[in-house]
């Protein structure tokens, strides 16, 4: 059953919603590493180490893993689903990305950050394509080393080479902990690329 459930979240987090939920709450689809082994999940299109699972956020960011049994029913996912995409997209609303420039001015990536663990969520979000699209193009290429902290790049001619040790160090000091997997996101989805670190290639 969990992975009907699973396979179930997966379709409905890629299709539009159909209208705006009146219910917020704590609850949310979370996107989080393998090493969690959250009861409920799906990995990320070509992914071994990322994934999406449904998990309760309390005041300070406390995370806590949803039972199947809690959102059985295509209603009970359906409203966290809409939860889940009105908290991400508010957030993302409210923060403005470091742009990364070169010596000419040309721009090279962009980092967002926060307290928030949702923040990671917020690339499954229609509107983070639509907003980073504008600085690098239809494709992008984004790593998600900790739940508060994204990396965005264009899909070509990129810094990403210049900056995997950041990245991977970020991964590893951070207390919560997603992925050191690149990930492409462009209209046709989101799907893992790559890992940043060589004892995963």
């Amino acid at each position: 059953m969990p992975y009907l459930l699973a396979a179930l979240l997966l379709i409905t987090l890629l299709t539009p919603p159909s209208g705006q939920a009146k219910e917020s709450g704590a609850p949310a689809i979370l996107l989080g590493g393998s090493f969690e082994h959250p009861p409920v999940h799906a990995f990320l299109q070509g992914s071994k180490k990322t994934l999406l699972y449904p998990a309760t956020v309390g005041p300070h960011g406390e995370v806590t893993p949803l039972e199947g049994s809690a959102w059985m029913t295509a209603s009970g996912w359906d409203r966290l689903v809409k939860r889940s995409r009105e908290s991400s997209a508010l957030l993302l609303s409210t923060l403005d990305p470091l742009l990364i420039r070169d010596r000419k001015g040309v721009l090279q990536m962009a980092v967002l950050t926060t307290d928030s663990p949702l923040l990671a969520t917020c690339i499954l979000s229609p509107g983070f394509l639509t907003r980073f699209s504008a600085f690098f193009g239809p494709e992008l290429i984004v790593a998600v080393p900790t739940r508060n902290k994204i990396y965005v790049f264009p899909k070509l001619a990129n810094r990403l080479p210049d900056m995997t040790q950041n990245i991977r160090d970020d991964y590893l000091i951070s207390a919560m902990p997603v992925s050191t997997e690149l990930l492409e996101i462009s209209k046709k989805g989101i799907k893992a690329i790559g890992n940043i670190d060589p004892s995963d290639r």
